[in-house]
């Protein structure tokens, strides 16, 4: 699989293996992606491969770093020693990851009341004008 960052500065390739996909609820992610959850791929590290561009990697916790895009701040992926050895990477930095589905909510204790209700929204074909 191919990947890369909103600038296309960096790109990356990972294998096909994937161990999951997930969306995150926990108010950590929340808060350093800026989002209700976040929707994650997770790959052995040791199949992640940057192709180009170079990442910013910050310790965003005790147990979290977060690699990003130098030029563009997409982020690309993260890292926790509690998943030694594997790469989380954000589903929005995959090419052509529409057909990937996450199969599990995690840390739901903190998944916000209103997801819920997410399938009864408005839908709208483009953004506000």
């Amino acid at each position: 699989m191919e990947g890369s960052c909103n600038c296309k500065e960096v790109k990356f390739t990972t294998s096909s293996i994937i161990k999951a996909i997930l969306n995150c609820n926990c108010g950590l992610c929340r808060k350093a992606n800026g989002s209700a959850f976040s929707t994650y791929a997770v790959f052995p590290s040791c199949d992640f491969a940057l192709k180009s561009g170079a990442l910013k990697t910050v310790q965003i916790s005790k147990n979290a770093s977060k690699s990003f895009c130098s030029q563009c701040g997409s982020p690309i992926f993260n890292e926790n020693p509690k998943y030694a050895g594997l790469k989380i990477v954000y589903l929005g930095a995959l090419d052509n990851a529409e057909h990937l589905k996450p199969a599990v909510h995690t840390y739901c204790e903190s998944q916000l009341a209103w997801l819920n209700d997410m399938a009864t929204l408005k839908k709208m074909e483009q953004g506000f004008a």
